[in-house]
C-alpha cells in the first residue's frame, strides 16, 4: 500500500524561497529545439554546469555585437543562449540556437578566459554577491532538491538565482538590525531532530557521512531563520484579500474544492510474485474459506504479509488518489459491507470495505479559510519578488561564469 499524499495547497512561504520554484516551460519534448545541445552537453561536459536562456528584443541587440565579433552575419533577432563551463576541461562555451530549428547558427569559445579565474572555480567559486561568495555546493543544495522530474534545462540557472537571492535577502536583514539568537538556533535545530526521529549524536554522524558537520548545520539553520525574519519584514504590510475577492475565486475554481471520495478498509495480503503466484493463490483462498468461521482480525494477524497494518487489524483509511489504482478502483465499485479477494501487483487481497465516501463540493464557508490564505501567500510573494529585483539592481553580483 501507498503511504498518503500530503494534503493542502498551500505551502509555507520560506519553502517558496528556499526551494527553487519551476517557472520555466518543459525543454524535453520530443521536437525540443534544446535536445541537441543538451546531448552534447551530456556526452562531453557531464561534469560542468549548463544554463539555457531565452534572449530576444532588447536584450538581444544588447549583445548583438559581442557575437558578431565571432559570428559575422549572425542575424537572429531571438535565439537561445547556452553556457557550458567546465572547470575539469577549463571550457567556456557559448551556443546561440535557433529556437525553431534547434540548429546551432554560433559557438564562441570562451575557454581562454578560464585561467584568469582559475583560482576562483578551483575552489567551486561561481559568484559573489557585494563580495559575499557564491558556491556551487550552495546552489547544488537547493538543485538537488528539485525532484528529478521536474528538472528542466533552466533549473540549475534557477538554483544559480535564488542562492543570489536569499544572500540579497539575508544581508538586508542584517542591515535592518534583525538578529538571530543562538537560542532561536538551538530551539530550531531541536524541532529538527523531533519531527525526524533522530538524536543529535544521530545527526552528527549523518553531517559526517556528507563531508558536512553541527557548524555548519548552525550556520544554514541561522541563515534560514534571516529568511524567515527578512520575509517577514518585507512583507508585513501586505493586506488580506477581501471577502469579495475570496468569494470571486471560489466561483471561479469549483473544481479546486471537491473533497475526493474516501474509503475505509480492512485489508489481508499474501505479498505474491511471478514465481509463486500459483502458491499464493491456494493460500489466499483457503484463507478465505475460513471467513465465516473465524474473527477477520484473527486472520489478519496470523496470516497478512502486510506488517504495517496487521496491529491495526488491516485498516485503511484513504482518499481517492491515495493507494493502488487497481486496489482503489475495486473498492469504490464495490458495496460497504462486503468482502472481496483479488490481485494487485502486490498479490492477493482479501478485503472488508467497511465504507464509502463519495466526492462532493466543498462549501464556501469550508473553503474560505484556505482561499484566503492562498491569496494572502500569492500577494507576499509577488512583494517579495519585488523587493529582491530592487536589491539585485542596487548589488554589486559578478559572477565568474561569464569570464
Amino acid at each position: 500500500m501507498a503511504e498518503k499524499k500530503p494534503m493542502g495547497m498551500i505551502t509555507t512561504i520560506i519553502i517558496l524561497i528556499i526551494i527553487v520554484l519551476i517557472l520555466g516551460m518543459t525543454l524535453l519534448s520530443r521536437t525540443n529545439p534544446l535536445d541537441s545541445i543538451t546531448k552534447r552537453y551530456a556526452q562531453y561536459y557531464p561534469t560542468g554546469i549548463l544554463m539555457i536562456r531565452s534572449v530576444s528584443g532588447e536584450n538581444a541587440l544588447a549583445i548583438f555585437s559581442e557575437i558578431n565579433n565571432y559570428c559575422p552575419g549572425f542575424s537572429l533577432d531571438n535565439y537561445y543562449i547556452a553556457q557550458i563551463d567546465d572547470a575539469s576541461q577549463q571550457k567556456s562555451l557559448l551556443f546561440m540556437i535557433n529556437p525553431v530549428t534547434g540548429r546551432t547558427e554560433c559557438i564562441v569559445d570562451k575557454s581562454a578566459n578560464i585561467n584568469a579565474s582559475q583560482s576562483a572555480l578551483s575552489k567551486d567559486l561561481l559568484a559573489t554577491v557585494n563580495g559575499e561568495p557564491v558556491y556551487m555546493s550552495d546552489v547544488l543544495a537547493i538543485y538537488n532538491n528539485i525532484p528529478e522530474a521536474s528538472r528542466t534545462n533552466t533549473s540549475m540557472q534557477e538554483s544559480f538565482d535564488n542562492v543570489i537571492n536569499n544572500k540579497l535577502l539575508i544581508q538586508d536583514a542584517k542591515k535592518k538590525g534583525l538578529v538571530v539568537e543562538e537560542s532561536e538556533i538551538d530551539n530550531a535545530i531541536n524541532t529538527f531532530l523531533s519531527n525526524n526521529g533522530m538524536t543529535l549524536q544521530q545527526l552528527e554522524q549523518s553531517l559526517a557521512n556528507t563531508n558536512s558537520d553541527m557548524q555548519a548545520f548552525r550556520q544554514n539553520v541561522r541563515n534560514n531563520l534571516f529568511l524567515l525574519k527578512e520575509i517577514s519584514a518585507v512583507t508585513k504590510s501586505v493586506n488580506n484579500p477581501t471577502e469579495a475577492e475570496i468569494r470571486a475565486y471560489y466561483d471561479q475554481n469549483p473544481q479546486q474544492f471537491l473533497r475526493r471520495a474516501s474509503a475505509s478498509t480492512k485489508q489481508l495480503l499474501k505479498i505474491a510474485n511471478q514465481s509463486n503466484a500459483d502458491q499464493k493463490l491456494e493460500e489466499i483462498k483457503a484463507i478465505a474459506s475460513l471467513l465465516n468461521t473465524t474473527n477477520f482480525c484473527e486472520l489478519i494477524s496470523k496470516y497478512s504479509d502486510d506488517l504495517i497494518s496487521v496491529p491495526r487489524c488491516g485498516e485503511y483509511d484513504f482518499e481517492q488518489g491515495q493507494v493502488l489504482p487497481e486496489y482503489e478502483q475495486l473498492v469504490f465499485n464495490s458495496t460497504p459491507g462486503t468482502t472481496r479477494l483479488f490481485q494487485t501487483r502486490l498479490g492477493y487481497h482479501i478485503v472488508q470495505i467497511i465504507s464509502i465516501t463519495p466526492s462532493q463540493q466543498l462549501s464556501y464557508e469550508e473553503a474560505k479559510a484556505t482561499i484566503q490564505n492562498y491569496l494572502l501567500l500569492i500577494r507576499k510573494q509577488a512583494a517579495l519578488d519585488q523587493y529582491t529585483a530592487q536589491l539585485r539592481q542596487e548589488a554589486e553580483i559578478v559572477s565568474y561564469l561569464n569570464k
